[in-house]
């Protein structure tokens, strides 16, 4: 009997295959919760995943409520984050994974011109796209994003075009699932509500499938837009149109906005001041996804500068209040600690650097460092004021150092040395104490 694509998806081999990317993705997560329900499914992965395999060959697997995040943005309204249950981001993985090995779905997805939700997809190639395209005769632009892209993508219909290119629909239901939403904490989300998707509109931010349903969508319009002279690069919802001139510019952008129209999708206009549109001569230079794009150079763009500094300054005055709320000074401290602080903000400039390793090595790369140097500083500051407190003990001064104390070890002894608090009986002579490890936290 031939494999179906369900017993594909459903395989071992793919849903271990599933965890690495869901694994990997959490660990350098910046939510707390999800590197801990990490770290937690990782204890006992195989028998977890055997029994995600076994629960989907049964047909009895289902997907669970997922949880609901803001993300605040400051003069807009939030991001509609979706966070699920690992085990459901394993399938919704694996689903995926099955999906961009098709060739029908790879040919239909993957195009010159689409860069966004697809393998092997980085916003590199899409940026030097932009640049040899500026390089060889286009003199004119317009860039835009479209309007809540994920909260507004028709899913039944994007799931329809998806399921047409497959050999079989025998993950149809499967894939209807995965992509449906239902949020546990709704309630919570007040007057927000509205942004998450519904049965049939929109689909979910944080979903690794929402990408490629918005592709499959969008097809005919990466087709449509890119008729000589035009060019339009599409990375997810951000989009860039270039061509010879403005008149013929605005008339491909008026084309997109009524393709756009046909599927209750809209954009973003140009205008002074905006941050999501923009249009004007190339040799002036643009912004195109985090980067500033001129003929001489690319570098990270000012609004992609200001959003770094703003997380780095986030987490070091976190790090300064915590030591402003300490209640007791002589409480383990090694999580706001200088050495575990100092840490991320290291593995934060990593991070960002290495997003940025296509541009030049700009004057805009060394004002970064000047400012992140002058938070650090600022931080120090705060620091040693509260470090070099009279009434704080040298093991406050340790753990908030970030240099561990050989009391704040795991404990396992073999003679009870000590009477145990509240324990008024003295050992016996040689009697040999229960093992047992006493835990200290981070």
């Amino acid at each position: 009997m031939a494999c179906t694509l369900y017993d594909a998806a459903a395989s071992y081999k793919s849903l271990y295959s599933a965890w690495q990317h869901v694994r990997h993705s959490g660990l350098v997560s910046l939510s707390e919760l999800t590197k801990q329900s990490i770290k937690a499914f990782d204890t006992d992965v195989q028998s977890r995943i055997e029994r995600i395999a076994s629960l989907l060959h049964d047909g009895s697997f289902h997907f669970g409520p997922a949880r609901g995040v803001l993300i605040r943005r400051e003069g807009k309204e939030p991001r509609p984050l979706v966070v699920s249950e690992i085990p459901d981001r394993i399938v919704q993985r694996s689903l995926l994974d099955i999906l961009q090995g098709q060739p029908a779905v790879k040919a239909y997805v993957e195009r010159p011109h689409s860069f966004g939700g697809v393998s092997g997809g980085k916003v590199e190639a899409a940026v030097r796209r932009a640049c040899e395209l500026t390089h060889s005769g286009a003199a004119y632009y317009v860039s835009s994003d479209i309007r809540g892209f994920f909260t507004k993508i028709p899913r039944k219909e994007a799931l329809a075009a998806l399921l047409e290119l497959l050999p079989d629909d025998s993950f149809a239901g499967l894939l209807d699932a995965a992509t449906s939403m239902e949020l546990a904490n709704m309630a919570e989300m007040g007057d927000y509500a509205h942004l998450f998707p519904g049965e049939f509109e929109g689909v979910a931010q944080g979903c690794c499938l929402s990408a490629l349903l918005g592709n499959v969508l969008l097809h005919p319009f990466d087709e449509a837009m890119n008729e000589d002279p035009i060019a339009t690069l599409r990375y997810i919802d951000d989009f860039l149109i270039l061509g010879p001139d403005r008149k013929t510019v605005s008339a491909a952008f008026g084309k997109a906005r009524g393709f756009l129209r046909k599927h209750g999708l809209d954009v973003y206009l140009p205008a002074a001041g905006s941050g999501k549109a923009a249009e004007g001569h190339v040799r002036r230079g643009f912004d195109f996804l985090g980067c500033r794009i001129t003929p001489k150079s690319v570098e990270p763009s000012g609004k992609a500068r200001e959003a770094f500094i703003g997380r780095v300054e986030e987490k070091l005055d976190e790090a300064s209040k915590s030591l402003k709320r300490a209640k007791h000074l002589d409480q383990r401290s090694y999580d706001t600690s200088l050495v575990e602080t100092l840490s991320r903000i290291s593995h934060m400039i990593q991070a960002w650097t290495q997003q940025y390793q296509f541009c030049n090595p700009t004057e805009a790369f060394r004002v970064v460092d000047t400012r992140v140097d002058r938070l650090i500083e600022r931080y120090l500051g705060t620091f040693f004021k509260w470090y070099q407190r009279e009434r704080n003990t040298p093991e406050t001064r340790r753990r908030i150092l970030g240099v561990w104390l050989v009391v704040d070890g795991t404990r396992a002894p073999i003679l009870p040395l000590t009477r145990e608090p509240g324990d008024g009986r003295a050992p016996e002579p040689g009697a040999l104490a229960p093992a047992r490890a006493v835990p200290r936290r981070l």
